[in-house]
């Protein structure tokens, strides 16, 4: 069985869902309609606060926090095949994702309740995706690179990899120089830097499943002889 839609669902799942509960709220009015990674009109919360987008962001967006979790479960069988052998750093990045998936779950069950103390652990669920994805995502992007021997193609990939975590590092930092230097230009382009940070993330996850359909990264079950003989 091959693995790589897996991860191909993985980094579509959570882009389509905001994108469909961003064209439900617009629709209904509790959004403006804009281009959001640009214009910074509405947050991505924004987007399922309210029915029938609620619904959907929260239908969608847990099994896309699971398909998450698959993904970076199978990352370190995937970097072995490739020719990393350092498996404590494939079970850390095994741990780290597992926790960016909870976080994401965790934000999305809170999306919706009102209440001070329900936007700070929304925050805290989203930081937990943000963070731990792109710690996970650049100790997968190190270890391709510590491999020996990669083919010309992987290693175009692996470079494409490293500049979308540039991009994402650029971003992110920006955005936190930006809320110390001018706190009112941050207030109005936070949201479009999350949107964009779930765009590079996605990215670095489809740009990955690429990877795993040209190594044809597979599954194979086995039955044993005397099991097959009964």
């Amino acid at each position: 069985m091959r693995l790589y839609p897996i991860a191909l669902l993985a980094g579509l799942l959570p882009l389509l869902t905001v994108q469909i509960t961003y064209l439900l709220s617009a629709q209904a009015g509790f959004v403006d309609w804009c281009l959001p990674y640009l214009h910074s009109c509405t947050s991505i919360s924004a987007t399922g606060r309210h029915p029938p987008a609620y619904f959907v962001f929260k239908a969608l967006m847990i099994p896309a926090a699971v398909l998450l979790m698959q993904y970076w479960l199978l990352a370190g069988p995937w970097l072995r095949r490739a020719g990393d052998q350092h498996r404590v750093w494939h079970r850390a990045i095994a741990v780290i994702g597992l926790m960016a998936g909870i976080g994401l779950i965790f934000y999305t069950v809170m999306l919706g309740w009102i209440g001070e103390q329900f936007q700070t652990m929304r925050r805290a669920g989203m930081s937990a995706f943000f963070g731990f994805s792109i710690l996970a995502q650049l100790l997968v992007t190190w270890r391709l690179g510590a491999c020996d021997g990669l083919p010309e193609k992987t290693a175009r990939a692996r470079r494409v990899l490293t500049a979308t975590l540039y991009a994402i590092f650029c971003l992110g930092l920006g955005s936190v120089l930006l809320g110390y230097i001018s706190p009112s230009v941050y207030a109005r382009t936070d949201n479009a830097v999350a949107w964009n940070l779930t765009l590079l993330l996605c990215l670095h996850v489809l740009q990955t499943a690429a990877l795993w359909r040209q190594s044809d990264f597979s599954f194979q079950f086995r039955v044993s002889p005397q099991h097959r003989d009964r």
